[in-house]
């Protein structure tokens, strides 16, 4: 494949690029978070209601609430396998595992709600998606 897709931007990069091309996205703001996150592009991210989905999460070791952004929320949704085990904390200023992390809207525990959103995916589809890289 001459070309690869851009988790971050979406845009075609090539190959030999694209090495230094996703480490621009991934650089660290001065508050711990990284530039920019991946994503689905935006026409494969759920598009229907965000009801009764969880967005804030609170870390009890320093008591703050964090917002999840809306674009990774869409993009989990669709795609539970997408990200890793953990997310970023606002109050610590750095990426924790997501058994430390509890939505606020419902208590339970960020890992067992991803271990949901995965096993629902598996039921359906029968596998975790391929990865395209």
């Amino acid at each position: 494949m001459l070309f690869l897709r851009c988790p971050y931007c979406h845009k075609l990069v090539l190959r030999l690029f694209y090495s230094s091309h996703t480490a621009k996205h991934t650089l660290l703001r001065p508050d711990g978070q990284q530039v920019e996150y991946s994503t689905l592009p935006p026409t494969d991210r759920y598009e229907g209601s965000l009801d009764g989905v969880p967005q804030l999460y609170r870390h009890p070791k320093c008591g703050v609430v964090t917002r999840m952004p809306e674009d990774i929320i869409r993009s989990y949704l669709v795609n539970p396998f997408l990200y890793g085990a953990g997310s970023f904390c606002c109050g610590c200023g750095e990426h924790l595992p997501e058994n430390d992390l509890f939505w606020c809207e419902t208590g339970q525990n960020m890992a067992e709600y991803t271990a949901e959103l995965r096993n629902d995916y598996i039921r359906k589809y029968g596998a975790p998606p391929r990865s395209n890289d």
